[in-house]
């Protein structure tokens, strides 16, 4: 039987409001994505969080000549999952942007998280979390393009610059990735 998982991008505390690299109105997604990822739990879904996993000379910092301030950086408070999100034992969880060179951006670059999610019987994939532009985009389309289903969840996301979210969710749609309010995901997830 075919499975879903639910993939949480980079809800860290350098990416929400007070952190180093704030997307906008992050603080207001934390409850709702939550309460998202306790019913996909109960409905059987795999969760998978990512979180950004830099060394000190990682290549997107300003530092060191990227375009980004110093961010996530591997083991600081700033990598953590931003409360009230927790990973449970049984939810996979992937450090990515875990080598010096390369952006980091996708879930799926050199992270073993399609291997992982084939192993586990997923084929479809719902992508929330942070920044939609960016590392929400790159999963999504990585995970189109490692064969699986891919559907954002449009209430779930939260971008850098909002005023960017519909031309990505229209970039995403023409590469056929669809997008679907959380509950509209969910309730797909039960059996007919």
């Amino acid at each position: 039987m075919s499975k879903a998982a639910l993939i949480v991008v980079d809800v860290q505390r350098d990416f929400c409001e007070g952190g180093a690299l704030a997307a906008a109105d992050t603080l207001s997604l934390l409850e709702p994505l939550q309460d998202c990822i306790e019913a996909a739990r109960r409905a059987g879904a795999v969760i998978v969080f990512t979180q950004d996993w830099h060394p000190t000379n990682h290549s997107s910092f300003r530092t060191n000549g990227g375009p980004w301030p110093v961010h996530c950086e591997a083991n600081s408070g700033g990598a953590q999952l931003m409360a009230p999100l927790r990973a449970d034992e049984e939810d996979v969880t992937i450090h990515k942007g875990v080598s010096a060179d390369g952006a980091g951006y996708s879930g799926f670059e050199a992270t073993g998280l399609s291997e992982k999610l084939t192993s586990l019987g997923v084929t479809h994939l719902a992508v929330s979390g942070i920044a939609t532009e960016y590392c929400v985009r790159a999963t999504a389309l990585d995970g189109l393009k490692a064969g699986f289903t891919a559907v954002v969840l449009t209430d779930m996301i939260r971008a850098v610059q909002p005023s960017e979210t519909a031309n990505v969710l229209a970039e995403l749609a023409k590469r056929g990735v669809k997008a679907a309010t959380a509950a509209e995901w969910l309730k797909s997830l039960r059996p007919n």
